[in-house]
């Protein structure tokens, strides 16, 4: 009696089972027939307030919507990262560990050859940071706000083409410690922390600001790495 009784309950379970798997298969199933419709119409209308909506509207049906969930979008998010945008060339930068974000407030970016390995530019545009947030949130919570105002960029990319320096950016020019070479025998530069603004968790929306940001530095360094360049 008891083995029929364990037999039964087994067979319970088992049947709940598969109900909750079929129901969890047709959530994913309606999730995507809605997914394809909805990038249909959008394709057809091109709106981007309909791309936006729909983006928002995936972050409710994806059954894994909390993996989604971000405050990049956020008006006090955008309001730090677009603030003074027309004076600004503005950069942003994922770090997965908070440690590595606080180092760049303190000493600044380092990057390799190029700046923009790692550092993708904004626009004042919420469907552009948005696409380009997804495509690199896996590499960390923490977004490092990297600004430099126009008149810098503008006065040293002038210099750099009076010089006739082809090779290197202006990014190259605006670091106060020589470039040196890592364990892979790459140039690496570190852009001055007065550029840094500083870092968002755009998990919780948590932001800190450098106390030492002065997008308009130019320190004496700068000039004396052009002339470098130039010899």
């Amino acid at each position: 009696m008891a083995t029929q009784i364990v037999l039964l309950l087994l067979i319970i379970a088992l049947v709940v089972y598969s109900v909750y798997l079929q129901v969890q298969l047709t959530r994913k199933n309606i999730f995507i027939e809605t997914t394809v419709k909805r990038l249909s119409g959008i394709e057809k209308s091109r709106s981007i307030d309909e791309m936006m909506a729909f983006l928002g509207d995936i972050q409710k049906l994806s059954p894994n919507s909390s993996y989604f969930q971000s405050k990049i979008l956020d008006e006090d998010t955008t309001d730090f990262i677009y603030e003074n945008y027309s004076e600004m060339k503005t950069y942003m930068h994922y770090t997965m560990d908070e440690a590595d974000a606080k180092n760049i407030l303190a000493n600044g970016f380092r990057f390799v050859d190029s700046f923009y390995k790692t550092a993708l530019p904004v626009t004042k545009d919420n469907l552009d940071l948005k696409i380009k947030h997804d495509s690199r949130k896996f590499f960390g919570d923490f977004l490092v706000i990297i600004c430099i105002s126009i008149d810098i960029v503008n006065f040293y990319s002038k210099e750099m083409e009076k010089a006739g320096i082809k090779n290197h950016s202006f990014e190259n020019i605006l670091t106060e410690l020589p470039p040196s070479k890592n364990e892979n025998s790459d140039l690496t530069y570190q852009l001055s922390n007065k550029f840094i603004k500083g870092y968002i968790n755009h998990k919780t929306g948590e932001i800190i600001k450098n106390p030492e940001f002065d997008p308009w530095y130019n320190a004496p360094a700068f000039k004396k790495n052009l002339e470098t360049l130039r010899s």
